[in-house]
Parts: C-alpha cells; sequence; structure tokens
C-alpha cells in the first residue's frame, strides 16, 4: 500500500516534466513524420528522386548521429533544461526556412544541415534524461507517457502537413508548420521542464556537500559492455527499418492506389496506435521481465510488413498494418530509454544513450533513403517491406537476449 502511494506521489509530483518532455519530443518527431506528405510535390515541382528528396532527412540525422554523443555529456553537465528551452523556438525558424528552396538540390540539402543544428537542443535524450532523472519507481510508464509526444506527432503531423499543402502551398507549409508545432510548445517547455537532473546540478553548485550520489556504471565500462552492443545493435536495426517504412506509409500507401487523403488518415492510424502501444508497454516494463517485453514488441512490425504484402489496395488491411507497427513504433524509444537506465544506471545516462541516439539518427537518416532508392529503382515498395521482415527478426533476438542489470550501488567517477 505504501509503495502504491509513493508511485502515485511520484506521477503527480513529476506530471509537469512528464507535460514538457512529451511536448519536446513532439517538435522533433513533426519533421519525420510531415516529410512524407512533401514528397509528391516536391517531385512534380523540382523532377527530384524520392531518393535525393529524403537526402534532406538524411543530413540531419547524420548531423545528430555525430554530435548525440557530445550533447549527452553536455546533459550529463549542465541537465536538459538549458537545451530544451530554446529548443521549440529554434525549430520553428529553421523549419520556416526549408520553405525557400530553390530547384538546386544542394539548396535544399544545405537547408537540412542547417535545420540539424537546431536538434542539438531537440535531441531524445534531453527528454528521456528529464523524465528518467524524476522517476524511479514508475519510470517505465512515466517514459510511455511523455514518448507519446512522437505518438501524437505520428498521428497530427501527417494530416497537418497535407492540410497546409493543400491550403498554403508546400512553401508556406513550412512556416505553418513551424510556427504552430514550435511557437505552441515553448510555454509547456518554459514552465514544465525542471527535471531531477536540473535540480541535482542546481543544487550541486550551490550546496556541493548535500547533492547525494547518483550511482550507475562508468560510461568507459558501459560502452565496452556487450549490453550495450547488443541495445546499440538493436536500436539501430530497428530504426532503420521501421523509420524507413512509417513516415512513408503515405507514398506507399498512394503507390498501392490509395488516395493522398485516405493514406494520410491511415498514417495518423499508427500514431494513434503508437500511444496506445507506447503506454502499455511502459507499464509491462515496470511489472514484467523488461528483456521479454522488449522482444516481443519489436518483432510485430513483422505482421504489418507481410499484411501490407498479402493485399496491397485493402485499405482494412492498410489499416491494420499501420496499428499494428504504430503499436511496435510507439513503443521503441522508451524501450531503449529504460534498458538504458535499467542496465547502465544515472550517471553517466546522458552520454550512454548519447552514443545509442547517435546509432537511432543514422538509423533515421539511412531507413527513409534506402527505401525511396528501392522505389526509385523498381518503383514500388515491396522489396523494401520484404527487407524490413528479417531485420524486426534479429531486433528481437538481441532484446530478448541482453541480460541481467549489472550491480552499480556505488557512484561513478568517470
Amino acid at each position: 500500500m505504501a509503495e502504491g502511494r509513493f508511485a502515485r506521489t511520484e506521477l503527480v509530483a513529476g506530471w509537469p516534466v512528464i507535460v514538457a518532455s512529451m511536448a519536446g519530443l513532439y517538435i522533433g518527431a513533426t519533421v519525420t513524420f510531415s516529410i512524407g506528405a512533401f514528397i509528391a510535390p516536391l517531385e512534380q515541382e523540382f523532377g527530384w528522386t524520392r531518393a535525393q528528396i529524403t537526402i534532406g532527412v538524411m543530413v540531419i540525422t547524420f548531423t545528430g548521429a555525430i554530435i548525440s554523443p557530445a550533447i549527452g555529456m553536455i546533459v550529463d553537465r549542465l541537465g536538459p533544461r538549458r537545451l530544451g528551452v530554446p529548443g521549440s523556438l529554434i525549430f520553428a525558424a529553421f523549419f520556416s526556412i526549408l520553405g525557400l528552396t530553390t530547384g538546386n538540390i544542394w539548396v535544399w540539402w544545405g537547408l537540412w544541415f542547417l535545420l540539424g543544428f537546431a536538434f542539438i537542443a531537440l535531441a531524445p535524450l534531453i527528454w528521456t534524461t528529464a523524465v528518467a532523472s524524476t522517476f524511479d519507481r514508475q519510470r517505465g510508464i512515466a517514459l510511455a507517457i511523455a514518448l507519446c509526444g512522437n505518438g501524437l506527432a505520428a498521428t497530427f503531423a501527417p494530416p497537418l502537413a497535407t492540410w497546409a499543402i493543400d491550403t498554403v502551398g508546400w512553401r508556406s507549409a513550412f512556416p505553418t508548420i513551424g510556427l504552430i508545432v514550435g511557437l505552441g510548445a515553448f510555454p509547456i517547455l518554459y514552465f514544465g521542464l525542471h527535471s531531477g537532473a536540473d535540480k541535482a546540478k542546481r543544487v550541486k553548485r550551490e550546496k556541493p556537500m548535500s547533492v547525494p550520489p547518483i550511482s550507475g556504471v562508468n560510461a568507459r565500462d558501459a560502452l565496452r559492455s556487450a549490453q550495450f552492443v547488443k541495445l546499440g545493435l538493436a536500436a539501430f536495426l530497428f530504426t532503420f527499418a521501421a523509420i524507413g517504412v512509417v513516415p512513408n506509409l503515405i507514398p506507399i500507401l498512394t503507390s498501392f492506389e490509395i488516395s493522398r487523403m485516405e493514406a494520410a488518415a491511415i498514417a495518423g492510424a499508427a500514431g494513434i496506435a503508437s500511444i496506445i502501444g507506447r503506454l502499455v508497454t511502459g507499464a509491462l516494463l515496470d511489472r514484467f521481465n523488461p528483456n521479454v517485453i522488449a522482444g516481443m514488441v519489436v518483432i510485430l512490425p513483422i505482421f504489418s510488413c507481410l499484411l501490407l504484402l498479402w493485399a496491397p489496395g485493402d485499405i482494412m488491411i492498410a489499416v491494420l498494418a499501420a496499428i499494428v507497427i504504430g503499436v511496435s513504433l510507439g513503443s521503441e524509444v522508451d524501450v531503449m530509454a529504460f534498458m538504458t537506465a535499467r542496465l547502465f544506471g544515472m550517471a553517466r545516462y546522458g552520454t550512454i544513450f548519447g552514443v545509442i541516439s547517435g546509432l537511432w539518427s543514422l538509423a533515421a537518416g539511412t531507413g527513409p533513403l534506402t527505401v525511396n532508392h528501392i522505389y526509385d529503382v523498381t518503383r514500388g515498395y515491396e522489396l523494401a517491406l520484404q527487407a524490413a521482415i528479417p531485420l524486426f527478426a534479429v531486433t528481437s533476438i538481441l532484446m530478448f537476449t541482453l541480460g541481467k542489470p549489472r550491480e552499480f550501488d556505488v557512484p561513478v567517477t568517470g
């Protein structure tokens, strides 16, 4: 009974951090889940291939892959608030300038390179650090609720982008989305992002002797461990396959002769499913063996790929496939964040998860590029769906075999 009261108190006290982190994750995911709606208009106006268009996403994710470990070390030193709060304003400005692109593909890629620097302040590790450092006994469900920001973006970003393009044209759609999302999130971040990590940094500066030690694995030992290799490889493979498919659901479904508006609605169904999947998974992680839960969750997209290949163009089958893969994608980030904290502790969480985020970013850039290159060569998405199946299977095996966390009851020094 006392433990239940503690858990409820923890959630009640920490809800502003959850809401703020949810808003921050929504901003970052908007780019991933809105770009699919821009592919057809850009292809039509400039004659670029779909692979050329999605190289822009690869540029931003490669930038993130390179700087994520450094961001993790900065977060370990400064806390999430100093990066997260200005992130929404930076996003609003830099996402808006994508509408200034010309017919020169290098200009398009250059604008994405600039946008990549905005994501220094929007990296997932910022928001997961905020939540993981604030919660203990209810960390799984707290991460799950916060990470619903990704699901909300998957739900609303495709219809929002489609509406904006149809209403004001694709050029004006970029600043429209940037202002709606970025400026709307700023007050939530400003008033809500006060995490346990930020408090620890502030108290340490003001009263150095009063800060309790934070336990965890030394970053060097963690990065050299077999558990980290498995976790990092699983994050890369799953993201490569899932982010290759989900943000491209609109063009995939339209290639099966489903209308753009129906495809956008189906893509939105994946977002709603991701929210449900995330909440259920978060609750299960707190109660059962996380390795088993994670291994089961990441294998679900195999069924989505099989459904789409079995009945292309069938709207009800497409909805079911979107829901299944949405449930799995919705659980990915919180599973990886939860497992990082569980296996390696919080002392060097930012640095360790920063490396995983870098692998994540690399996969998030190369996945859509690969899928669209396959389309450019084969004029279809069937081969991409077939290739994703073994990647999801390997990811599941890696998660099932992660093993138990090591002991880290004492603080680390490096």
